[in-house]
């Protein structure tokens, strides 16, 4: 497990969380303890499973959170609890999470919290202030110069789009035209661009936002099936879908391509997923604990 070079700041970028949002800041103070790579923060694709209430839970995860308790794992981190004051008070885990939002979200929630946080560009969701929503078409800037843009929902136009979900579960135009006039390093965006997963699937407005801002990378999740680099001409910018971090495999483990480590050193920057054999000690069964 080779930690990030020493004039790099390093981030960890994970996939669809589902509700594992402690999991996740867990593997990160793992990761960075086992290292001894200092983490500026994490980001995240999307699918969060961000809810503030049972009540407000879409149908989808209602039905998963039967069988996996960690699906409604927001509900942690909404109010002050043991497990999350154990998890942030580690000396290892002194850095955030930012987000943009997916379609599995209560999105109620997350508008109220954007509105209420004025002309900032991103917004706290959590009783702790560490879990931090990138507003719709914005751009964050973190201490190190680097600019993450965020694209919230999935495509709503084409022949496969989903359907029934609420509006603000699709992408917006205007958020999409927003960005097409910024400068930015990093998209952080949950639906794919066209064609980029699978035939037919994927948005034409972020394929067109891609080929316009030509951010250095661009992340999404929301797909089945292992994270990996999409390889296809897509100018300066390197594409990369990660795989849900949910740690449904066989022994509990992450999913490979579910996490993976972006060194910011502007034109030199690079994104490494995180070797299998490096997420396998890590599972469901000793997250809380490891």
């Amino acid at each position: 497990m080779d930690a990030p070079s020493s004039h790099r700041t390093a981030f960890l970028v994970f996939g669809d969380l589902h509700g594992r949002i402690l999991p996740a800041f867990r593997f990160a103070s793992y990761w960075s303890a086992r290292t001894g790579c200092d983490l500026a923060g994490l980001l995240q694709v999307g699918d969060m499973g961000y809810y503030t209430d049972l009540s407000h839970c879409d149908k989808a995860t209602l039905r998963h959170a039967k069988d996996d308790p960690l699906e409604l794992g927001s509900l942690d981190v909404v109010v002050r609890t043991d497990i999350a004051d154990r998890v942030f008070n580690d000396p290892n885990t002194d850095f955030d999470l930012w987000f943009t939002a997916g379609n599995h979200e209560d999105f109620d929630e997350l508008e109220r919290f954007a509105r209420a946080s004025g002309k900032q560009s991103d917004f706290a969701v959590d009783a702790y202030c560490r879990v931090h929503g990138i507003k719709d078409g914005e751009v964050h800037s973190f201490g190190c110069g680097l600019k993450t843009a965020a694209v919230w929902g999935v495509d709503g136009g084409g022949p496969n789009a989903r359907q029934n979900l609420p509006l603000r579960g699709y992408i917006h135009e205007k958020a999409v035209d927003r960005l097409a006039l910024e400068a930015f390093d990093v998209l952080l965006m949950h639906d794919a661009p066209k064609d980029a997963k699978r035939p037919g699937y994927g948005s034409d407005l972020l394929l067109a936002l891609i080929e316009l801002a030509q951010p250095r990378f661009a992340f999404f999740g929301h797909y089945s099936g292992p994270g990996s680099r999409i390889e296809r001409d897509y100018g300066r910018t390197e594409v990369y879908h990660l795989a849900g971090f949910e740690m449904r495999t066989r022994d509990g483990h992450p999913e490979p391509g579910s996490v993976g480590v972006l060194e910011w050193n502007g034109n030199e920057s690079t994104f490494t997923f995180i070797d299998y054999a490096d997420l396998k000690p890590f599972t469901r069964h000793n997250w809380k604990w490891i």
